[in-house]
């Protein structure tokens, strides 16, 4: 009962989705909305689709291991660009034969390198330092962007990181009911750093390189390379197919469907018209909006101290969007 309680949340607000993004009032609205609202809906939207995931991973963690998830988790979203592609030919990618080497080049490391350094490092350090450590990715992007980008960090900006950070951490720590934050392994760290630094990499280059071309096809291309790298767990997560449940499937289809397909494509989106290391600064909401998921499908209360990093993570992001808006006479607000 309680398996189509939870498949029933999820399918509703799977359909509600669909059905606001293809109605005639959400088309006439878009129409009016201005590109900087747009560019932070798709941002928030990602952060929503992204924070459901945690709740994915709970129910399917008992049959599979992390490794083995997101394995099976990466083939269904191969498989499912490779639909699309067959099947809408605007959709199909352009990318430049020049291009094609470091594209190739860029998903074999950052997809999975963005990934496995993060779920390994569970075995050597605990999940709380594990989580905190992870959304250090902001900062990495930040000083990427000023030496591969030559973006200018304002000191506000600064500011903004570090707030939602200390709000990040609180969330993260304290969410679970467990403020713990141990170290078993100093390598296990070190590890974990690594998933962070990569997805910064992944995301600057990205934009430097592949800024100009399609997001839903590049990243596809991407998605399905970074499948490709990752056949040596192909064997055992093909182990756990037949223990996941009805439930347990449903999960699985949001994490590759909704969680990767669709949250990747507004990501992206996004990344083509703000800069690099303001786009990454929405990766610290994303334990708020895990928390809100557990909240609503799981019954999982936060408590008062986890809501109040939460505002004050929503305080830093917003210092880090401080300044990019110029007022002018008889126009809309655009980005400077």
């Amino acid at each position: 009962m309680i398996a189509i309680h939870e498949n029933l949340l999820m399918f509703c607000f799977i359909v509600k989705l669909i059905e606001v993004c293809t109605s005639r009032d959400h088309k006439e609205t878009t129409k009016i909305l201005t590109e900087f609202q747009k560019i932070h809906m798709a941002l928030i939207s990602s952060v929503v689709l992204w924070g459901g995931m945690f709740v994915a991973y709970a129910y399917l963690l008992p049959t599979a291991s992390a490794t083995e998830i997101i394995t099976i988790r990466f083939v269904l979203v191969s498989v499912s660009f490779v639909i699309v592609f067959a099947v809408v030919k605007k959709s199909r990618p352009k990318i430049p034969r020049e291009k094609l080497g470091r594209l190739v080049l860029l998903a074999a490391i950052g997809i999975p390198g963005s990934q496995l350094p993060a779920i390994h490092s569970q075995n050597y350090l605990s999940p709380s330092l594990a989580s905190v450590l992870v959304t250090t990715s902001p900062a990495w992007a930040a000083a990427l962007s000023g030496w591969i980008l030559r973006e200018k960090l304002r000191k506000i900006q600064i500011s903004g990181f570090a707030i939602a950070f200390i709000g990040a951490a609180i969330v993260i720590a304290f969410g679970s009911g467990s403020g713990a934050l141990s170290v078993d392994n100093p390598w296990g760290a070190a590890l974990c750093l690594v998933a962070p630094f990569t997805w910064a990499v992944f995301n600057v280059l990205y934009k430097r390189e592949f800024g100009n071309l399609d997001p839903f096809s590049t990243i596809g291309v991407c998605l399905i390379i970074g499948s490709f790298v990752m056949i040596p767990f192909y064997k055992t997560a093909a182990g756990s197919l037949g223990d996941f449940s009805g439930s347990q499937w449903g999960w699985m289809v949001y994490t590759a469907i909704g969680g990767t397909v669709l949250a990747y494509y507004l990501w992206y989106w996004a990344l083509q018209r703000l800069e690099a290391n303001k786009t990454m600064s929405y990766n610290y909401a994303v334990p708020i909006s895990a928390l809100l998921w557990s909240w609503f499908v799981m019954g999982i209360f936060p408590s008062t101290i986890s809501v109040l990093g939460g505002i004050i993570l929503v305080g830093g992001v917003y210092l880090t969007q401080a300044q990019q808006l110029v007022k002018r006479k008889g126009e809309s607000l655009e980005i400077d």
